[in-house]
């Protein structure tokens, strides 16, 4: 069992038209960044108001060598500099119109002092519209939404939909209220698998792997198969957003503002009283919120007694060393289980 896995097929599979007929024409959706985390919202929206949604393809080394010439810094993380080869490949589709909205908040959780998105995440439609001149081939609507004030957000989205596509006010209120019944139960569908996945590792006698990142980092290309990697040592997978409800708010060194991270934090404070579990966290180079919650997971799980072990990625795929940490990994995890019985035997 690999959640990254589960998630990353089911979140493909949302493309077509759904609950409509499509009779509204082809809206594109880049698959990357915060649609990895939002796309069950905007699928059904989108869905309901008679559009056929395609999304961009599966990302690849080769769909990165195609945006690259319009990347204008490379200092932002992979995950980043593969949206211009998705927007791209959505103008070359023919699409009627690319949403790719600007959202400053995450939805709010409860569990950090704040919900931001990261300002790459937040922001980066921005710099595609000022970047990509294949943009100006298609409609591209980048508007700024909150999705976590759900009445404000209404009124927003029934302006916008009048605006763009003359789409009378009722049969927007009920696309919303259908996207946000559709991203709750995408929520509680990968907590129930997650605790399903726990549950049969237990069965078998199997140690449990929680990747803590970010929701984009369940994309192939971004992780080089690392999640394969780890299940193929006999592991079960599990990531972060199986887990952080199960803890409630705790106070950090730091300011915990960003939703992805506050996950983090709570999945290892839970992993820290999981005997049969461990966390790797995954980071992607080039992330600067990431400088700060490294030391703070490491804190969190020496502290409760876990090893913390860290993998930075970006758009090299050898996995030689990732191997050797994996393998580092197994075997700390081996000495402590011997060690209890060594000193046993020293005293008696």
């Amino acid at each position: 069992p690999d959640l990254m896995h589960y998630k990353y097929k089911k979140l493909r599979a949302m493309e077509g038209t759904g609950t409509g007929d499509g009779s509204r024409g082809r809206i594109g959706i880049p698959f990357g960044l915060n649609m990895y985390e939002n796309l069950p919202f905007w699928y059904e929206f989108f869905t309901r108001l008679n559009f056929n949604v395609v999304l961009s393809p599966e990302s690849s080394r080769k769909l990165y060598l195609k945006g690259q010439h319009t990347i204008p810094s490379d200092t932002v993380c992979y995950p980043a500099k593969l949206l211009h080869g998705h927007v791209e490949a959505l103008v070359e589709a023919g699409v009627d119109a690319i949403w790719y909205p600007c959202m400053s908040y995450n939805n709010d959780e409860g569990i950090g002092d704040n919900h931001f998105n990261c300002p790459v995440v937040a922001y980066y439609p921005e710099l595609l519209a000022a970047n990509v001149p294949a943009l100006k081939e298609t409609r591209f609507l980048d508007p700024y939404v909150g999705l976590w004030r759900h009445k404000d957000f209404k009124k927003r989205a029934v302006r916008m939909m009048q605006e763009e596509f003359g789409i009378p006010r009722q049969e927007t209120e009920r696309a919303v209220a259908a996207a946000y019944s559709a991203y709750d139960a995408y929520v509680q569908d990968v907590r129930q698998t997650g605790m399903a996945y726990i549950e049969y590792a237990r069965a078998h006698e199997k140690n449990i792997v929680v990747l803590c990142g970010r929701p984009y980092h369940i994309d192939p290309e971004i992780n080089h198969g690392i999640n394969d990697l780890i299940t193929s040592f006999g592991f079960v997978v599990v990531t972060e957003d199986a887990l952080s409800y199960l803890e409630d708010y705790a106070p950090r060194k730091v300011l915990n503002q960003w939703t992805f991270q506050s996950r983090m934090y709570n999945a290892a404070r839970y992993v820290c009283t999981q005997p049969d579990m461990q966390v790797v966290q995954l980071v992607s180079f080039g992330c600067g919120t990431d400088a700060i919650t490294t030391d703070e997971m490491r804190s969190i799980l020496e502290e409760g007694g876990k090893l913390y072990t860290q993998l930075k990625i970006d758009d090299i795929n050898n996995l030689g060393a990732v191997k050797i940490r994996i393998r580092s990994l197994m075997a700390a995890m081996d000495a402590r289980k011997v060690r209890p019985s060594a000193q046993d035997g020293a005293a008696s």
